[in-house]
């Protein structure tokens, strides 16, 4: 069994926990707060990362990492393109979501730059709702790592008082991702809670 030390609370822990739960894969999730790490979790993983999964009694982090290395041992069902071409733009919106997206995230939520990070936040979002209009997912018509990396940012952005609703192919995109079954068995108490009120 798959065991999975989660930030109940991280999109970075979300992302892994969608991966998982999409993969249908039995796991133990531990769930840790980052600031208090345990010491026995500290042997395992020095760099005190989450989210760190332990799977044949190797360890892994960084988030990317982890939903890579989940999709090539459990292949079913695919989160990667099939082509080359496909997989390297995913990677590449991968990487630009993880430099651009959950910084302005990490800022809003932190209480910094508040006005410049939200006006960042909606220039992202106004120019994904374009990018949207011409495909169901972000690398076209199938769902893959760049749609679990973005997932988690999109599911808080109403938690943070962000308006989508000028965006009509933003919220349809946000709709698709947050129906699907995998989604809702990934949310940790603390992230059901947040639509709630």
């Amino acid at each position: 069994m798959i065991k999975l030390y989660s930030d109940p609370r991280s999109p970075d822990s979300h992302r892994t926990r969608i991966v998982l739960a999409e993969k249908e894969l039995p796991v133990k999730v531990i769930e840790l707060e980052p600031d208090n790490l345990p010491a026995d979790f500290l042997e395992l993983n020095p760099y005190g990362k989450l989210p760190t999964v332990i799977d044949r009694d190797i360890v892994f982090f960084e988030p990317s990492v982890v939903n890579e290395y989940l999709d090539e041992r459990y292949p079913h069902p695919a989160l990667k393109p099939g082509s080359p071409a496909e997989r390297a733009q995913m990677r590449l919106a991968v990487l630009r979501i993880e430099e651009e997206l959950y910084p302005l995230y990490e800022d809003i939520a932190a209480g910094r730059d508040t006005e410049g990070a939200r006006e960042k936040l909606n220039d992202y979002l106004k120019t994904l709702d374009a990018y949207l209009s011409r495909q169901e997912y972000f690398i076209g018509d199938q769902y893959t790592l760049a749609d679990v990396t973005i997932a988690p940012i999109l599911y808080r952005l109403q938690p943070m008082g962000v308006d989508t609703s000028r965006w009509g192919n933003l919220e349809a995109y946000m709709d698709r991702l947050f129906e699907r079954p995998a989604f809702e068995r990934s949310l940790s108490e603390y992230e059901q809670m947040l639509h709630e009120f």
